[in-house]
């Protein structure tokens, strides 16, 4: 029978009922470690559902001179005070909350401590299980039972799960045929039969989980398979496809409808290869793996690079900026970072756009073709550009065709050759620089030279209809060339139709508006944007380039002294010999005696390179000198005598006779 406190100074035995305000910690418990949230989270849950199933055991609270002080000291119980003081918090019961107490005076503090945890037998997890199960088939939901025993919901359904298995998985557990991680991992099939066959197939006692799991998840495939990861859980799902978790084991997964996987994969590469066959390739294949098509040569088609749009070069430099910051911010992450994922998708699409502006030659495309694969990370990887063995012989000639066409040796390109091999040789990289540079020039002048751009239109056109050939340099066929001066002719092209530039009938009535000398300076502006007279210098087909480009440059009457100077870093890449060359018809080197001048060039000769390099850029800055590649040779026809210089040139000869 339950008395309650009557006196604070009075020693009451028995079970009394004493506020929670007056209830202490004791210093003589023998738990020193203290009781962990997620404890007594769970212990105030089961008393609230429940109310308090123990008494506390107690004793009075002393002063040093053995008086009592009214409070009580938690001998047996400090769990349940602490969530009973929880409950307060949240405003379930008030401080004053009377609790059942059992005084214990008798015995020792530290042995009754001691006794509570240690004295005692931990329950079956089985027992458990089943006991869950029993009240979930009583009625209650598993958000019920977590709620009343103050765990998880999770918690629960891994109880249930374990509950569903064979009476015969149970009761091998219950006699230590099995651990509790192998009963947990024949709960990843709900077949009793199956979970029986399996057991049988092993030897007793079983203690590898990842077997028995493995041997129960057979024709189901695993979500981290090269397939699954390239279908996707989502679609997968979307087309009625179950997906297996272990409640166990959160990181595994099964697809477990293999055939449903297939066929959307299947579908998935289909598409791909049809939409490579409409690129041009003879042939496309599927591979689920990612391995290599036997019959392959070990020779590839190559593309060269388009020019890019300026939206993509925009987007392609916006998704450069973002992988950057990302790789900073994932400097030291972990791999659970959803940053990662961001960073997979940006570098995808940026390989996307990348490749999108790699052009192959149409002709070879038909003998040869690409491959689909699927790799370790589910993402598929397309190989183009493959030839066959069979298709070697024939790409082989396509290309001598192709190399014939272009290789015209003539005359005055051996000349040309010979020329240059009696001075100095330019390396290839320098005559690449140089003409680039020449090509800026080119563009620049023929962009604001409506003629001339006409002209050459013509000429283009009359060669591809005569002849079947296109112009050297002149990439006529609406198909622009990169370069470092593509933003001048953007901004041009916007002041041409700006609002009309993406709605095609719109941009054709405006062309079609405009007046003759409007018309003319956009096609001298588009035609120069298709320009590219660069080259090594080392091929005949570099010879016709040049010959090319000196004509246009000729017509245009470019001086390339605007457009590029012998800087320092030129004369470090060219020979020396070209440096003094250059050196002698500098006007302060010229006026110099015989003596003086060669003394200068053998000094010059003398110099170490990084010198010399200064020297040269120095002298040389003001005297507007070029290198062959850039001189603009004299059109035949543009010099003539005038009647002032016939009369010179007559007055010279006279006194010539007469000397």
């Amino acid at each position: 029978m339950s008395i309650a406190i009557q006196s604070e100074h009075a020693v009451q035995t028995g079970v009394v009922l004493i506020p929670l305000n007056k209830l202490k910690k004791s210093p003589k418990n023998a738990r020193k470690t203290p009781h962990g949230k997620a404890e007594i989270e769970a212990l105030a849950a089961s008393i609230h559902a429940k109310g308090m199933l123990q008494n506390l055991i107690v004793e009075p609270e002393r002063t040093d001179d053995g008086a009592q002080t009214g409070a009580y000291l938690v001998t047996a119980g400090e769990g349940r005070r602490l969530a009973q003081m929880l409950r307060v918090k949240r405003k379930q019961i008030q401080a004053s909350e009377p609790i059942r107490c059992v005084i214990d005076t008798t015995n020792d503090a530290l042995e009754i401590s001691l006794d509570e945890n240690v004295t005692r037998s931990a329950m079956s997890v089985m027992d458990e299980v089943e006991a869950f199960a029993s009240l979930v088939d009583n009625g209650m939901s598993a958000e019920d039972v977590a709620r009343r025993f103050g765990c998880t919901v999770r918690l629960v359904e891994q109880r249930l799960a374990l509950a569903r298995l064979s009476p015969k998985i149970r009761a091998a557990y219950r006699k230590g045929d099995i651990n509790l991680d192998v009963a947990r991992a024949f709960a990843i099939n709900d077949d009793h039969s199956a979970q029986e066959r399996v057991f049988r197939q092993f030897a007793k006692p079983i203690t590898h989980a990842p077997s028995i799991r493995s041997a129960l998840s057979v024709g189901r495939i695993p979500a981290h398979d090269r397939l699954a990861r390239y279908v996707g859980a989502e679609p997968y799902e979307a087309a009625g496809g179950r997906l297996v978790r272990d409640l166990f084991e959160p990181d595994i997964v099964f697809f477990d409808d293999g055939d449903l996987l297939q066929r959307l994969a299947g579908e998935r590469l289909e598409a791909m290869r049809e939409a490579l066959l409409a690129e041009g390739w003879g042939w496309a294949e599927v591979q689920r793996g990612h391995g290599q098509i036997e019959g392959c040569a070990g020779e590839r088609l190559h593309p060269t690079q388009r020019k890019l749009k300026p939206a993509e070069k925009k987007e392609i430099a916006r998704l450069e900026q973002r992988l950057t910051e990302l790789d900073e911010k994932l400097e030291d992450a972990g791999q659970d970072n959803p940053l990662w994922a961001e960073r997979d998708d940006v570098e995808a699409r940026l390989e996307t756009l990348q490749s999108a502006s790699h052009v192959y030659d149409p002709k070879l495309m038909g003998h040869a073709g690409a491959l689909v694969a699927i790799d370790r990370d589910g993402r598929p990887v397309i190989t183009r550009g493959l030839i066959k063995r069979a298709d070697l012989k024939a790409i082989a000639r396509q290309q001598k065709v192709a190399a014939s066409s272009s290789a015209e040796a003539d005359e005055a390109t051996e000349d040309a050759c010979e020329a240059e091999a009696g001075g100095p040789r330019l390396t290839k990289a320098l005559v690449e620089g140089l003409t680039k540079a020449r090509t800026r020039g080119l563009r620049a002048s023929l962009a604001v030279n409506p003629q001339i751009a006409l002209s050459l239109v013509v000429f283009a056109l009359l060669r591809r209809s005569a002849h079947g050939e296109s112009v050297p340099g002149v990439g006529l066929v609406a198909r622009p060339i990169g370069f470092d001066d593509d933003d001048d002719f953007a901004q041009a092209r916007a002041a041409f139709a700006e609002e009309a530039l993406d709605d095609d009938l719109a941009l054709f009535a405006h062309c079609i508006d405009l007046p003759a000398e409007q018309t003319l300076a956009m096609l001298a502006g588009l035609l120069a944007e298709t320009l590219d007279f660069s080259h090594g210098g080392l091929l005949p087909q570099d010879m016709r380039l040049q010959r090319m480009s000196d004509a246009l440059a000729g017509a245009l009457d470019l001086d390339m002294t605007r457009h590029w100077e012998a800087a320092e870093d030129f004369w470090q890449a060219a020979p020396k010999a070209l440096a003094i060359s250059a050196l002698q018809t500098a006007p302060s080197i010229a006026v110099l005696g015989g003596k003086e001048r060669t003394a200068m060039l053998a000094a010059f000769g003398k110099m170490k390179k990084a010198e010399l390099a200064r020297t040269a850029a120095q002298t040389l800055k003001e005297t507007g000198w070029l290198p062959e590649f850039l001189i603009t040779p004299t059109r035949a026809g543009v010099l003539a005598v005038t009647a002032e210089g016939e009369r010179v040139l007559a007055a010279d000869a006279c006194a010539a006779t007469a000397a």
